[in-house]
């Protein structure tokens, strides 16, 4: 009779705790076939514990009473000792597929449980950040004003040009869609009044800093993971320096400075743009509009929003540098961490800006 061609499981990665449940449903798939040799291969574990050797142990059982010819390969001697420690002193308990049906209360539940990790974790960071800060303003002599300016000509002044000509798109869009309304009524003076409120009090500040945290709170993401990637972190911990002082704190004192000079641009540009379309427009002069602009804007308003840039930029500098401390073995996490930190960004300036939003109105602003 013809020798029945072995299946070949092959292992690979971790088989630790962390990746228990990952494993579970893995093994729960394999159906190997009755008197059919069945190897199971390890010559590709990278990271093997108790839990994962449990696992393995365990459905190996399974398989061979229900028939099965069950083969181990590849694995190293350290790693079949684990294995012979589980089959001398762990009994095999029954094997119970996990139910497809309650599959998302399981995902629910690692979800959440990861939420609350990343949670704890990002509020650990900030604390950090304020103790170190709390270091620089004690002493300021600890300020690194180099690497303050480098990152300060990273965030700012390169980021002139596309800061610039997106205001400036900016205000000529609402001019646009402004005026083309209050033309019907003859009101054509009042885009000064909507132009400067809107642009000053929200697009102004809020345009500028998605736009930082797209450029910058991506690179800041980037670098450092790249550096912990390089273990470049590692090495400034063994040197005993701080990689909060070295790495972070630099990058949230130049985006603090760089940031409201940069709303400022944005909102002289995004002015301008809409001085521009609304002498093309409605044969608005420029010195009616600026006459009317100085009647119609108060200091207040220019306040107003520039009170929520510091806020903007701690969060940009914050959330970046956090995602570049998650970063973990791979350049592929470097993507990930780097694309999170974006959208966690631009998620975060929404939200404190509709907590101005509603903080000035129960004030009266």
């Amino acid at each position: 009779m013809d020798t029945l061609k072995p299946t070949v499981f092959y292992c690979q990665g971790s088989w630790t705790q962390a990746e228990s449940a990952t494993l579970l449903r893995v093994l729960a798939t394999l159906k190997p076939k009755i008197n059919q040799p069945f190897i199971i291969e390890g010559s590709q574990v990278k990271a093997l514990d108790s839990v994962g050797a449990l696992l393995l142990t365990n459905f190996s059982r399974h398989w061979q009473s229900l028939g099965c010819a069950v083969q181990w390969n590849g694995f190293s001697e350290a790693q079949k000792d684990v294995f012979s420690l589980i089959e001398q002193y762990v009994e095999a308990p029954p094997i119970v597929p996990p139910a497809a049906k309650l599959q998302w209360v399981q995902d629910l539940g690692q979800k959440t449980i990861q939420f609350r990790a990343q949670f704890v974790a990002f509020f650990s960071f900030i604390g950090m950040i304020f103790y170190e800060g709390l270091g620089w303003c004690l002493s300021p002599a600890k300020i690194r004003f180099k690497s303050t300016c480098n990152n300060i000509q990273a965030t700012g002044t390169r980021a002139i040009f596309i800061v610039a000509l997106l205001s400036f798109l900016i205000g000529v869009v609402l001019a646009y869609q402004m005026g083309a309304q209050l033309r019907d009524y003859g009101a054509n003076i009042f885009v000064v009044d909507f132009l400067g409120i809107a642009i000053l009090r929200e697009f102004g500040p809020m345009i500028t800093a998605i736009i930082i945290a797209g450029r910058t709170g991506s690179s800041y993401a980037a670098q450092i993971g790249t550096m912990k990637l390089t273990e470049e972190v590692a090495a400034l911990q063994t040197m005993g320096l701080s990689p909060i002082e070295v790495l972070v704190l630099p990058r949230v004192l130049a985006l603090l400075i760089a940031l409201p000079l940069l709303v400022i641009l944005s909102e002289v540009t995004a002015l301008f743009g809409g001085m521009v379309m609304a002498k093309l427009m409605l044969s608005l002069s420029f010195i009616d509009f600026i006459h009317r602009f100085n009647s119609a804007i108060t200091l207040q308003t220019f306040v107003i929003g520039l009170i929520k840039v510091p806020v903007f930029a701690l969060s940009i500098a914050v959330i970046g540098a956090f995602q570049g401390f998650q970063v973990k073995d791979s350049a592929a996490s470097v993507g990930e961490h780097t694309t999170i930190s974006v959208v966690q960004g631009i998620f975060m300036i929404i939200v404190i800006d509709a907590a101005f939003s509603i903080l000035f109105s129960k004030l009266g602003l």
